[in-house]
């Protein structure tokens, strides 16, 4: 399955989410992207999503921020995006994605959105970072059923 994730600006949720992805649904034969709204390309991984990330063995070290694009849309099968503002905004610019998004949360059972970390707390970080490896770790175990 080709999962896509979406956030804001493609360095903290959906970012981790697609490392931690790779790292515990290759072998479920899971492929995952991951773009933002807003990305831009000197954005950067903030230090605490790369430590969490080299902490769970999953490599984002060579990541780069990019915008969602229409071919990103058409390459997956599903996307999750992490908040209802993302959705409305691939709606509006992608409507063939509506098929096939979801709320990442809503997705994995716990619903509503995925607050950004950015700028927050350490703790604020490990916080959203845990949500984040929980719920990827939900998706895999739904696609062995």
């Amino acid at each position: 399955m080709k999962v896509l994730f979406v956030c804001t600006g493609n360095v903290c949720r959906s970012a981790a989410a697609e490392a931690l992805l790779r790292r515990y649904g290759a072998a479920a034969g899971f492929e995952a992207r991951s773009r933002g709204t807003a990305a831009q390309p000197y954005y950067r991984m903030p230090a605490q999503v790369a430590a969490f990330l080299k902490a769970e063995g999953a490599d984002a070290a060579a990541h780069k921020a990019c915008l969602v694009t229409e071919a990103d849309i058409d390459w997956a099968d599903l996307v999750l995006v992490m908040e209802a503002r993302h959705e409305a905004l691939l709606a509006d610019k992608f409507p063939q994605s509506m098929r096939k998004m979801k709320l990442f949360l809503d997705y994995c059972g716990a619903g509503g959105d995925l607050p950004d970390p950015m700028g927050g707390s350490d703790e604020g970080y490990a916080r959203i970072m845990k949500t984040v490896k929980s719920c990827v770790l939900e998706l895999v175990k739904k696609a062995a059923k």
